[in-house]
């Protein structure tokens, strides 16, 4: 079972006034993206709107930096929305969830202890369920009460070893990009850019 977690941001976008009417959502989100974003038009979104943060060019994850904080002081604002698609056999099962955070990395990594008690994704909603049966994860994704988008599977299971693999291996990606992210911490005048968009520490 080849497992990969991938990191995936949710750009933010400013809203142009011309485009309130446009009720096209796809349509309204790529003229969004076209008129935000230099590069971004050229990237595959996953998700309908959804795009793989290692593939952002730099003057890109400036602009989203900029649009997210907003006038806000960087250290009040949370991370970037997204979170991070599970892939199965090269076949994505799970995509972040509305209001979903990169920081969510730091659940992802409680399953590091193999002793984990059973528990859910804070923020995004609906929130799968995460818990051990066996030598697996079992990831529930109940969506009795709200849907899961796209339509996701009641249960993914996945063995414990490969997740955890993927797991150290997207944290060291993270890393990567955090270096990228604090290129700009003069600019927004903070101690790490990263550890406020993405770790949330």
């Amino acid at each position: 079972m080849k497992i990969e977690l991938v990191p995936l941001i949710e750009l933010p976008t400013y809203k142009f006034s011309d485009l309130e009417e446009e009720t096209d959502i796809d349509k309204k989100n790529r003229l969004l993206i076209e008129r935000n974003y230099s590069d971004v038009k050229n990237l595959k979104p996953f998700n309908r709107h959804q795009y793989k943060l290692s593939e952002i060019s730099v003057s890109d994850l400036k602009k989203a930096i900029e649009l997210h904080v907003s006038d806000l002081p960087i250290s009040e604002s949370c991370a970037f929305f997204g979170g991070y698609g599970l892939k199965v056999n090269d076949e994505f099962v799970l995509f972040p969830q509305c209001c979903g955070l990169l920081s969510e990395i730091n659940d992802w990594k409680k399953l590091l202890d193999i002793n984990f008690e059973p528990f859910y994704l804070p923020e995004c909603h609906p929130s799968p369920k995460f818990k051990m049966v066996n030598n697996d994860v079992v990831i529930e994704c109940d969506s009795t009460d709200e849907e899961f988008h796209p339509k996701t599977e009641n249960n993914i299971r996945v063995n414990y070893k490969s997740l955890t693999s993927a797991i150290k291996k997207v944290c060291f990606e993270l890393k990567e990009i955090s270096k990228t992210l604090d290129e700009f911490n003069s600019v927004f005048k903070t101690e790490s850019v990263a550890k406020n968009l993405i770790w949330e520490e």
